[in-house]
């Protein structure tokens, strides 16, 4: 289905989409049960998965806790855990262009390669994880939208004009993959159902094996990936259970403690998952210590406002400017209630947003309360949603969200959302699919 894009947008990006865009709650958690392969209750504030059984603990870097867990250093996969990088099968190669853009879905630009968002000629193929910065660092955008990191890649920079260029006229499509089993069923059940592929593919580094290669292959077949991290809680090892433990985040951030040699560690694996990345010249919406509030269930929201905003500064600092990593457009991801004791500021991130498992969609009061806080300027995304919002309620203003992520396994549990639901806001003309995204290199 061909796609509307206002000419204000147009005219406020100075790019053609024609081509590439040149230059530029407070319930309890249920994200996964403890037990192996749980199914989530519903109701609860985050969405469901089941812990592959197994941890594996490396020396050095903390004792391995609940099942399903990965100690880092040292990023041995779980056990039962996926395998793979290979394209979902099924996924659409083409699709209905959207006005003024390349027929057939994400056309690469002369000189790049072909296949949707591929590297463009002459890109770095190899070298170490989260070192240097790809082609087109530095300098502004020529949207007039600036990324926080003034050495943000030309993919980095692109993705976020084009995500401003959306909000509050058009919604991103996202799903967030089934991780610790099947992550290809989760895209493979839209195209099976008839439906095209969502535009944003939603990982989580909790899972190691896998989630880098086929954040990359969604990014070559034309979407955008975006990735969260249920990190565990500095000295443990990174499993579901431990993420909602407890540390002294003091310790945490202050060097020489068990705490930060373990903190670090957990951000050098990451640093070289988003590294490879980079060197694709594959941009991420980067979303860590997801769901953030007041006394929260995750460790690093169990601290104070201004532990939390240490927290995300010192993430934001090591990963920039320690090791380099240009790739990433920073979202900066509340839970359902908004607030600025835990909001690091526009200076240390690029979007912002809630999350809900609530029913009232399309979530106006939520959207309003983030507004609140984030500003009406900043695109607020939807980061996280166990039900689909319809796009005729959201537009033009009760509830514009420029993108959603619906929950690993809520698409099709057939409890939060009907199949003919999702089809319908497939099919609205807002709402924006893989194949109609432009090609962001």
């Amino acid at each position: 289905m061909n796609r509307f894009y206002p000419v204000t947008s147009l005219l406020l990006l100075g790019v053609s989409f024609g081509s590439a865009l040149a230059g530029c709650s407070s319930d309890a958690p249920i994200d996964e049960p403890a037990s192996a392969g749980a199914a989530a209750s519903p109701g609860n504030n985050t969405g469901g998965s089941g812990n592959a059984s197994g941890s594996a603990a490396t020396a050095g870097s903390g004792t391995a806790g609940s099942t399903g867990g990965v100690a880092h250093g040292g990023n041995s996969p779980m056990a039962g855990s996926p395998s793979g990088g290979s394209p979902m099968a099924g996924s659409p190669s083409g699709g209905s262009p959207m006005a003024g853009s390349p027929s057939g879905g994400n056309s690469p630009t002369a000189g790049s390669s072909s296949g949707g968002n591929s590297p463009t000629a002459g890109s770095p193929s190899g070298g170490a994880a989260g070192t240097g910065g790809s082609d087109g660092a530095g300098g502004g955008s020529s949207c007039g939208v600036s990324p926080v990191n003034p050495n943000a890649t030309k993919q980095a920079k692109n993705l976020l004009c084009y995500v401003y260029s959306q909000y509050k006229n058009h919604v991103l499509s996202g799903q967030q993959e089934t991780s610790w089993s099947n992550p290809a069923g989760d895209i493979g059940w839209y195209t099976s159902n008839g439906m095209k592929a969502p535009a944003i593919l939603g990982g989580d580094y909790l899972y190691p094996d896998g989630t880098t290669d086929r954040a990359i292959a969604y990014w070559k077949a034309g979407g955008i990936t975006m990735i969260r991290y249920h990190m565990g809680a500095p000295p443990l090892a990174d499993t579901y259970d431990n993420s909602k433990g407890s540390t002294n985040i003091d310790n945490v951030l202050k060097s020489g403690t068990a705490e930060n040699d373990s903190f670090k560690s957990k951000l050098d694996y990451v640093a070289t998952e988003l590294g490879k990345l980079q060197t694709q010249n594959v941009p991420v919406l980067w979303a860590p210590f997801h769901e953030v509030q007041p006394a929260g269930w995750f460790w690093w929201a169990k601290g104070s406002g201004p532990q939390f905003i240490a927290l995300w500064k010192y993430m934001y600092d090591y990963l920039t400017a320690t090791k380099k990593l240009n790739n990433l457009v920073w979202l900066m991801p509340f839970s359902g209630g908004p607030t600025n004791a835990y909001y690091p500021g526009k200076s240390y991130l690029d979007l912002s947003g809630p999350d809900t498992y609530a029913e009232d969609q399309p979530f106006t009061a939520m959207f309003n309360s983030a507004k609140g806080v984030i500003g009406d300027a900043v695109p607020i995304p939807l980061h996280e949603t166990g039900r689909i919002p319809t796009p005729s309620a959201m537009f033009p203003s009760a509830a514009p969200w420029v993108l959603f992520n619906i929950w690993a396994g809520y698409q099709s549990d057939g409890t939060h959302n009907t199949t003919a639901n999702i089809k319908s806001v497939y099919e609205d003309p807002h709402t924006v699919t893989r194949d109609e995204v432009p090609d962001l290199n």
